[in-house]
């Protein structure tokens, strides 16, 4: 054993570096591991197949030119290879160049956005074998005998480099996660200080796993001149690869803005919700399964019709993530091309529970479903939906289908016609979120929808706001001429209620009437609280009415809610909580 440990040392001929060349190389390898570090993120945080691939490639090309110019830049470090360095031939470094842009090419990807921690770790040995690879194909033409291997040397820097690669890509993707998991800390400066640390050790190990040849003394300034121009390469390839991923972060944050509107327009957008974009992506395989799709329904009433109608809202909840943001992932879908299979997967689970109620006698319960704007428009949808309300026996006026009305209005003449076969089938098209984006009035007239829903901002602080209130009643008026329904989303309060019934309107959707509620308690809440919840708010409307026509000075919608209101709440309006 002495005698071993003997030889080993014996083989190290390359002695550590000087202090202040150490601490130099420390302090680059630092920055290495933190340029690195962001171009990764950059990747696992794009959600859309374009946007991963595009840059992945860009992110390995930059980390494994970045890597290559710090593994030549280490050569300088040591005074026994101050003229190895200068004697470098170009095929060799070029190669070892190739050799550390492909293997980062092939496992970039899976280190970003896999899910597994053995995939990742396959993929940082693989990573860690083409770094080494990459170091023996720059320096082999320095090597005296690839026949003598100092085993120690060879063993620790592959155990280093393979834990480098794989505890790096797991704590990235303990980062990632820590949006949804708080627990979970952002990596620190302390440890990429400890990954250069790491490094500076690897390169020592590798210098001195073969022995090298004796090279005779160079001119010094062609060691600086190479080092210079190493180092500036290293350094503006860093630089450009920083400035292009800010640039690309800008058009991937326009394009998820843009769809994003075609779904839900008052999502609003930040850093931690694109990482939960991109987590949804990594898992939108195991989550596109119909018994995660959970729905809740939420009635719609109208005053002065019978009957309810249900609009169906998602629940996602994965194992991993937990409860996600519905419109989260409607956008990851649209970003990864699901769109289609995801909203005919809804549109499955709500007609079956549509026909659950009608076989339990429900018989006056329609049904809303928001659907994207490409399901609406692929080929053969109309017929498609046809086959599954024939399926299950259902008539066609019992379904609804909403869009935004950024999704109606922008895609012109092709939604129109949409539009119209739907018609043909009896299928309503109804606009929602109407009045949060560009709405166009001229094209309005045009569109064949049933109705319109007035987005929840129409409703906010709407009983002391006499301009909203003339806003609510000109839309009233215009819906009634154009033979148009409209529904008010978001009432939530009695004196919101009273104003919406003093425009004119009497369809509401929100808290006042019932929080969303899942499909099998659908049954007992219309048996048993439908009709007490619409007659408390009938009669909420007709003691305002009367007191009003009973007073001598004319009382304000919002005083009435304030006299009647927490009775009210009390007996019909369920607890936020």
């Amino acid at each position: 054993m002495v005698s071993i440990w003997h030889d080993a040392a014996q083989a190290f001929g390359v002695g550590f570096p000087a202090p202040l060349q150490g601490l130099l190389f420390w302090v680059t390898a630092s920055l290495v591991v933190h340029v690195c570090q962001r171009l990764v993120e950059h990747t696992a945080f794009s959600a859309d197949p374009p946007s991963r691939r595009v840059s992945a490639s860009h992110a390995s090309l930059g980390i494994g030119c970045i890597v290559w110019a710090l593994d030549v830049v280490g050569l300088f470090l040591y005074e026994e290879l101050a003229h190895h360095a200068v004697a470098l031939d170009l095929v060799p470094a070029l190669s070892g160049l190739i050799i550390m842009a492909v293997s980062t090419r092939l496992t970039i990807p899976t280190l970003s956005t896999s899910a597994s921690k053995l995939h990742i770790a396959m993929a940082g040995a693989c990573l860690a074998a083409g770094m080494l690879l990459a170091h023996f194909t720059i320096t082999q033409d320095l090597v005296r005998s690839f026949a003598t291997v100092n085993w120690a040397a060879i063993v620790l820097a592959a155990a280093i480099a393979l834990c480098l690669a794989t505890w790096t890509s797991i704590r990235h993707r303990a980062v990632k996660m820590s949006v949804l998991t708080p627990h979970l800390l952002r990596r620190s400066w302390e440890e990429k200080a400890v990954c250069g640390a790491a490094i500076l050790l690897l390169h020592w190990l590798l210098v001195n796993t073969f022995g090298l040849l004796s090279v005779p003394a160079g001119d010094t300034a062609h060691n600086s001149a190479l080092l210079v121009c190493v180092l500036v390469f290293g350094t503006a390839l860093a630089v450009e690869q920083l400035r292009n991923m800010h640039f690309d972060a800008g058009r991937q944050q326009l394009l998820r803005r843009g769809l994003s509107m075609m779904r839900a327009s008052n999502m609003a957008h930040n850093p931690e919700r694109d990482m939960q974009l991109s987590l949804i992506a990594d898992r939108l395989h195991d989550l596109l399964q119909p018994d995660r799709l959970t729905l809740h329904f939420q009635p719609i009433v109208d005053l002065r019709q019978p009957g309810v109608q249900f609009e169906a809202l998602l629940r996602v909840k994965d194992p991993a993530l937990g409860p996600l943001n519905p419109e989260i992932f409607l956008l990851a879908c649209e970003l990864q091309g699901r769109t289609g299979d995801v909203d005919r997967m809804i549109l499955r689970n709500a007609l079956d529970c549509l026909a659950a109620w009608r076989e339990q006698g429900l018989l006056q319960i329609t049904i809303s479903v928001n659907v994207a704007p490409s399901t609406l428009l692929a080929t053969g949808f109309s017929d498609w939906l046809r086959a599954e309300l024939a399926q299950r026996a259902l008539p066609h006026h019992a379904l609804r289908l909403e869009m935004t009305e950024h999704a109606v209005i922008a895609l012109g003449a092709p939604m129109v016609d949409a539009l119209q076969a739907l018609g043909t089938l009896g299928i309503a098209v109804v606009m929602d979120d109407f009045g949060t984006g560009y709405s166009s009035l001229g094209m309005l007239a045009d569109l064949p929808i049933a109705g319109v829903k007035c987005d929840r901002l129409f409703v906010q602080q709407l009983a002391s706001d006499a301009r909203r209130q003339s806003l609510l009643r000109h839309i009233g008026a215009l819906t009634r001429e154009f033979g148009l329904s409209v529904v008010v989303e978001g009432v939530e309060t009695a004196g919101e209620l009273q104003a919406v019934a003093a425009a004119g309107l009497h369809a509401i959707q929100g808290y006042l009437y019932s929080k969303p509620m899942a499909s099998a308690s659908v049954p007992a809440w219309y048996a048993n609280e439908m009709q007490p919840r619409r007659k408390a708010l009938q009669a909420l409307l007709s003691h305002t009415t009367r007191a009003a026509a009973g007073s001598a000075a004319a009382a304000p919608v919002l005083s009435a809610s304030r006299a009647s209101g927490p009775d009210f709440l009390h007996s019909v309006h369920p607890s936020h909580s």
